[in-house]
């Protein structure tokens, strides 16, 4: 049964905007926890191997792995990890101890052989392929070792080829939320900068994984995120997003502009995926100045930008935990599209937004329907946001409704909101 299960609709309207509340306090909890002063110069405290091993074994039960099942662990230096798998799968089974350094592997292979643990099996890795035999692996582990991949693309193709159909990847490093070292990917190799859930979750899409959960409760590291991947069983290859966005049709920009009577000189595309085809069809029906706002919880290098529509050329500029760095110019209205559910620092953003937004303004957001409320990190990982929970943190953020537009597809929703007395 999966650790995070979707909450049922709430019965009552006071319950569901007290929920809605805590979703938002919770994800500020985690965006402190993980992007606080404190989260870089706070020492590792000494960990305890036992509680570790009983990590490791909360992990693999949850997953049904167990005797007989075949793990590989990903960098598995000195093989602390991997004589507990081996202790896992049992004498039936098998434990890939995948390292890149030749040295390590000859010593995993004297190690295991003293210890007597046949099922052991050292592999040799390169940077971009762990090398494993395909098909063949039930669960993928690779602990504060993501932070570490140069070529984060061939390397999770590799694992997406050496999993069985249905096989889970298990990724635990830090930093809960969005990137703080932004680095370029080639200095991860050799140093240590600490990644972000958003990296992972969005490189591991884009190559074939659906996300499955993540599962912090059952490691015993608080700092620490453990996600869950599983390689879909009807999926031929890891080239494309296995739960891609529907396509929206053009003629919603419709119900984006403005309303009788009003123009909009100076408008904001936050727009990702589908959401982000609607920009050109949009400025042709409604010529004005535009700036796209490119929200670091997608970008994984802070001079990443997603590719703009053919023949649209706009300024952009990149969020710095929350702080879209706008300048002081006044905004007439800012288009969610397809990328509201993303946001881990949205009272920051929001704040920002509604210091440039005219009296007048609009606020409109098009998202994908969660089927229930869900917390807003989960929200960004599933790619979905209940249309309740946008509404109540909207309210905090000093925002009203306006209306409800149209669904522009069957699973999304159209919010518009203005500024508040």
């Amino acid at each position: 049964m999966r650790l995070m299960t979707m909450l049922r609709p709430l019965s009552r309207p006071l319950s569901r905007l007290m929920l809605c509340l805590v979703v938002w306090i919770t994800m500020a909890a985690h965006v402190t926890l993980a992007q606080g002063p404190a989260a870089k110069s706070k020492p590792r405290a000494k960990e305890n191997p036992q509680v570790r091993v009983k990590s490791l074994g909360q992990i693999a039960q949850h997953l049904g792995i167990g005797q007989g099942s075949v793990i590989a662990d990903i960098g598995a230096g000195a093989g602390r990890d991997s004589w507990v798998f081996a202790q896992i799968v049992g004498g039936e089974g098998k434990v890939y101890s995948v390292e890149i350094d030749a040295s390590r592997v000859e010593s995993l292979k004297a190690d295991a052989q003293q210890r007597k643990l046949s099922q052991i099996q050292p592999i040799l890795s390169r940077t971009d392929d762990p090398c494993l035999p395909p098909d063949s692996v039930d669960m993928a582990f690779m602990h504060n070792v993501y932070h570490h991949v140069t070529e984060p693309q061939p390397m999770l193709q590799g694992i997406w080829q050496g999993l069985k159909p249905g096989g889970y990847l298990v990724v635990v490093d830090q930093r809960l939320g969005t990137l703080i070292d932004w680095v370029p990917r080639e200095q991860r190799g050799p140093k240590h900068f600490w990644i972000a859930e958003t990296t992972v979750v969005r490189e591991a899409r884009e190559n074939g994984f659906r996300f499955v959960e993540y599962a912090d409760p059952l490691w015993h590291v608080r700092e620490a995120f453990v996600l869950i991947f599983q390689r879909p069983e009807d999926l031929q290859a890891p080239d494309r997003d296995p739960d891609p966005l529907p396509p929206i049709p053009a003629d919603t920009v419709r119900q984006l502009l403005p309303e009788t009577g009003q123009t909009y000189q100076r408008v904001a595309f936050v727009a990702l995926g589908p959401g982000r085809e609607l920009i050109a069809p949009y400025l042709a029906a409604h010529p004005c100045q535009a700036i796209d706002i490119v929200l670091e919880e997608w970008a994984t290098q802070k001079d990443e930008r997603p590719p703009l529509p053919p023949g649209v050329e706009l300024p952009s500029v990149l969020t710095d935990r929350g702080d879209p760095q706008l300048g002081s110019e006044p905004l007439d209205a800012v288009y969610f599209l397809d990328t509201y559910h993303l946001l881990f620092h949205g009272p920051t953003l929001l704040g920002h937004l509604r210091d440039r937004l005219t009296d007048s303004g609009r606020i409109y957001i098009l998202d994908r329907q969660a089927p229930s409320v869900i917390p807003h990190r989960e929200a960004s990982h599933r790619r979905m946001i209940a249309a309740e929970t946008v509404q109540q943190q909207m309210h905090e953020a000093g925002f009203a409704l306006v209306r409800e537009g149209t669904q522009p597809t069957q699973d999304r929703f159209l919010l518009v909101f203005q500024k508040s007395e």
